[in-house]
């Protein structure tokens, strides 16, 4: 039992689980992230509701820059920004103006850690990765919550952000309510 069991696995893994992810962001129109999945399965965004609400959840959905609160559904519960050390949005304009001042991944890692952590089962990949067939996160059943704390170079080839905003994410993703952190962040 415990955590670590509901996390590993296939088919119902991760189950009732709540990753926050520490990272560049999100894509919420991934089919990875989709909270309709039933009968239809994961080749469309108009199957059946498959997931619940998770009683406790104190996670919320920041509109943004191309993202609006109603993009977050019963699989990915949050979405969250922090740009204080750039100087808030008008920093992130004049610094680094590509970017979405919002959870929006121009970068792309974010999305990438977030479906190998927990995206839904079986789900077609699209582009030239459609060689590829079908993706499954690692703990398909889990929830997904998005704490965007790194902001991406132009050509996206890297992303970085501040130690202060990157622990106000970590702060706000436990007092939220997550089970794990997925902090998949390198450098000095």
């Amino acid at each position: 039992g415990g955590l670590w069991d509901q996390l590993g696995g296939v088919g119902n893994a991760g189950e009732g689980i709540i990753i926050g992810l520490i990272d560049s962001g999100i894509w919420p129109e991934s089919l990875s992230f989709s909270d309709r999945t039933g009968l239809n399965g994961n080749g469309t965004q108009d199957g059946k509701l498959d997931y619940q609400q998770i009683p406790g959840w104190h996670g919320k959905c920041t509109p943004g820059e191309d993202f609006n609160a109603s993009m977050c559904n019963q699989k990915l519960i949050g979405a969250q920004f922090f740009n204080g050390a750039w100087g808030g949005d008008a920093g992130i304009d004049a610094q680094r103006p590509w970017e979405f001042n919002s959870v929006r991944d121009y970068n792309g890692h974010g999305t990438h850690t977030s479906s190998t952590a927990g995206g839904n089962n079986h789900v077609q990949t699209t582009g030239g990765a459609t060689v590829f067939g079908t993706i499954s996160g690692m703990a398909p059943r889990a929830r997904i919550a998005m704490y965007k704390a790194l902001w991406s170079t132009q050509d996206a080839s890297t992303a970085s952000g501040y130690t202060s905003d990157l622990v106000m994410a970590i702060d706000q993703a436990v007092r939220d309510g997550v089970d794990v952190i997925n902090y998949s962040i390198s450098g000095s």
